[in-house]
């Protein structure tokens, strides 16, 4: 089939979130075709399968993608698009559908698990320009790179996402795992010595939990970095030293309320480029997904990386 500028490619991860999705697979069906819209879909069997078959679309053509599921979904469909011999991203386009139970991507754009009032704004909505982070380090002397859409953590923020993980497999997806993930690690868990570099502003510390955000939500609606938005060409860098137990205290109070800045215990700045260099044992994740990579870790923003549908 010859792949046009109008034909999208649809991703869906049918085990993403908790509710069925046959049956807004069928409206959402149902609605491409009254719109006249071609499209080709298939859905992930596996962790890690939306990047290859996202690398599959964009190889064969593909210049648009709509994905069902959640931020771990749209992530792996972010690595496998830039993960491409493709040169210019810039005019290629995505969609969400959110179905995760975090969905913080999903959140910043007003994007709700109200499936037909998504498709809506994805047949009517407009065309917003966004940026793309990016991690690069070295693995058994193999430079390496990895990219996210809505942020990365260390630290705590990453200790906390591999117990979430661990606490899934046990007792299912819920949307409140993270925190109860979140109160099972904050008051164990041991600082790590960070050196960090950027253009604004470098840090010699330890670091408790640190987080470089494209948007401002995390863990399912908290606001570590509150003041970031995904197309201003610029990341939001949060770092905590060693709190006290009050310090911990007061600052999880101001995690939802968007003053979590306002804490004496943190240091925040905003930067195109930053260099992190902490020891071996400190833990990284974006998106929600552990990066298997170790310290220093070189991070970037590429601003308008890619469009996406937002209301």
């Amino acid at each position: 089939m010859l792949v046009s500028s109008n034909h999208w490619a649809i991703i869906i991860n049918p085990k993403s979130g908790k509710k069925s999705f046959r049956h807004q697979q069928k409206y959402l069906f149902l609605a491409l075709k009254h719109a006249g819209i071609d499209f080709e879909y298939r859905m992930t069997k596996f962790t890690g399968h939306a990047s290859k078959i996202a690398q599959y679309f964009v190889q064969k053509g593909y210049q648009n993608i709509l994905v069902l599921g959640g931020d771990g979904t749209i992530s792996e469909v972010i690595n496998g698009i830039f993960s491409t011999e493709i040169i210019n991203t810039s005019n290629l386009k995505i969609a969400l559908i959110p179905r995760g139970t975090g969905n913080d991507w999903a959140r910043f754009w007003g994007l709700t698990t109200d499936y037909k009032k998504t498709i809506e704004i994805f047949l009517n909505g407009k065309i917003q320009p966004i940026d793309i982070g990016k991690i690069e380090y070295e693995l058994e002397g193999m430079k390496e790179s990895h990219y996210f859409i809505n942020s990365i953590g260390l630290g705590l923020d990453a200790a906390v996402v591999n117990l979430t993980h661990r606490l899934k497999e046990i007792f299912g997806s819920h949307s409140f795992m993270y925190t109860v993930a979140l109160l099972g690690a904050v008051f164990t868990y041991k600082p790590h010595k960070v050196r960090i570099f950027s253009d604004e502003k470098n840090i010699t510390d330890s670091m408790f939990t640190m987080n470089v955000a494209n948007g401002c939500y995390s863990g399912g609606g908290m606001k570590q970095n509150p003041n970031a938005v995904p197309y201003d060409g610029l990341m939001d860098v949060m770092m905590t030293k060693k709190p006290t137990l009050w310090d911990i205290i007061t600052a999880l109070l101001r995690l939802f309320n968007g003053k979590l800045l306002e804490h004496p215990v943190i240091q925040s700045f905003q930067t195109q480029n930053l260099l992190v260099q902490c020891d071996k044992t400190a833990l990284m994740e974006a998106d929600g997904i552990i990066v298997n990579g170790f310290s220093p870790f070189k991070i970037s923003i590429i601003p308008n990386a890619i469009q996406m549908i937002v209301p």
